[in-house]
């Protein structure tokens, strides 16, 4: 069952309750106006079980009035346009409850975040924001409203609004609160950089790694601005501490070696990679050194470390470089060939070819009886 369907079910027993026990739908005309109800509630119940749901739904929100004892129903019933994507029924069902004089403060505030919702779904970001800043004025679940209007910034790359949301998040506690904001500072700083404002790029930066000591992007940032002011030396000693700290970002620093270590010289920059490269062997790290081999005419060198990786840790990247590398020489590539033809097949071998169609389980072979959900031909072949 889809949840609007679900939620619907509970609106509906929700009524049916408030007849059988209040009757606040009763009214003067007595016994007659209670059994009218009833019967449009019956009614109601069968376009449900129809699956007939919007009837059902036009029926229930006919059927009752706002007053303090519906509220919460018209809200429900709010949220289900919503979820059905019926965005401006909602926005018409919440906005007719923020019309009305007798809503308490905590259904006031309820009605506002509801009304947000929609305006948020349906793209009426500046409304939604107004609200979430009334929310704020109302101290109305305010941390809601600013993790709204956090997102909200985000999405709309107002990094500056985005930065005041985060720091308020941040000094209350809020989980994440201190990444985000890191994050939204080093937004400025890029642009800041960018736009050769160095001295907002570093007091931003400064903040964010004051915030996050371990935001590796500030660093990275942080780096690039000591290049471009060619402070080396500081730009280094930042390298080396990302790369004693958080190793596992290890591809991203290569770039800023190469720009840090060449203005040495070349030696320098390839001690530094074959270093690392022992130290946390990947992909990338081989490439650079595949490629800083051939820049410098290390070609015997070069040749020999290419038969070690393919033999080793093929990838499509070594292979890519290698008969780029060796196109010269036709003689060595008969060996690549073989290499390669034995890692297509190795990847053939590992490739998903089959998907249970029940839980979503992947396998390279045809499986009648789903290993995972335990369903009878299930799987079916993946559409390439």
């Amino acid at each position: 069952m889809d949840i609007w369907l679900f939620l619907l079910v509970l609106v509906a027993i929700l009524i049916g309750w408030l007849l059988g026990r209040w009757q606040p739908f009763k009214k003067k005309s007595g016994q007659q106006q209670s059994d009218n109800f009833s019967e449009r509630y019956a009614k109601g119940l069968n376009y449900l079980l129809a699956d007939d749901s919007d009837n059902a739904i036009k029926i229930f929100t006919d059927l009752i009035e706002v007053n303090t004892d519906t509220i919460e129903i018209h809200i429900a019933l709010g949220n289900l346009f919503r979820s059905k994507g019926e965005v401006d029924r909602a926005i018409k069902v919440h906005q007719n409850l923020l019309a009305r004089p007798n809503l308490t403060r905590k259904q006031r505030q309820t009605a506002i975040a509801e009304l947000a919702s929609d305006y948020l779904k349906a793209g009426l970001l500046d409304r939604a924001e107004k609200l979430y800043r009334e929310m704020i004025e109302l101290d109305a679940d305010a941390r809601h409203a600013y993790r709204r209007l956090l997102d909200l910034y985000i999405t709309e790359k107002s990094w500056d609004e985005a930065i005041d949301c985060a720091q308020v998040l941040y000094q209350k506690g809020e989980p994440e609160a201190a990444t985000t904001y890191s994050q939204c500072l080093c937004e400025i700083a890029n642009d800041a950089i960018e736009g050769g404002n160095n001295r907002l790029a570093r007091k931003s930066l400064d903040r964010a790694l004051e915030v996050d000591p371990g935001c590796v992007r500030a660093a990275l940032l942080l780096i690039q601005l000591h290049i471009n002011t060619d402070n080396l030396s500081a730009a280094k000693r930042i390298l080396q501490r990302l790369i004693r700290e958080s190793p596992d970002y290890m591809p991203l620093y290569i770039a800023p070696a190469r720009n840090i270590y060449l203005q040495r010289e070349a030696r320098v920059y390839q001690n530094f990679l074959q270093d690392q490269y022992r130290r946390h062997p990947s992909t990338r790290l081989a490439m650079a050194l595949l490629e800083h081999y051939a820049r410098n005419d290390e070609i015997e060198t070069a040749r020999q470390f290419l038969s070690d990786i393919l033999r080793q840790s093929p990838s499509f990247e070594a292979f890519e470089f290698a008969l780029r590398f060796l196109r010269s020489n036709p003689d060595q590539l008969g060996e690549t060939w073989e290499t390669l033809s034995t890692f297509l097949k190795s990847v053939q071998d590992k490739k998903i070819e089959f998907v249970c169609a029940r839980c979503g389980y992947e396998s390279h072979a045809i499986q009648w009886l789903c290993p995972s959900c335990r369903n009878w031909a299930s799987m079916k072949p993946v559409k390439l």
